[in-house]
């Protein structure tokens, strides 16, 4: 089993980059939201983000609770 996608990395850095230049976010905050993606990562064993359907983030949070 993989522990990553190639393509999800590439678009989570392009993210973290938008979210501290762009919103203005502080370190803490883009890593709490590294930490939430690769959470969700692993509860979806790292699918393609392309394949994202929005009750893949119901179940999680869901998962969460």
């Amino acid at each position: 089993m993989t522990k990553h996608n190639p393509e999800n990395e590439r678009i989570k850095r392009s993210y973290f980059i938008f979210l501290k230049e762009a919103k203005q976010l502080s370190e803490p905050s883009v890593d709490a939201a590294a930490k939430a993606l690769s959470r969700f990562g692993e509860y979806t064993r790292h699918r393609d983000f392309k394949a994202f359907h929005s009750h893949q983030a119901v179940a999680f949070k869901r998962h969460l609770v």
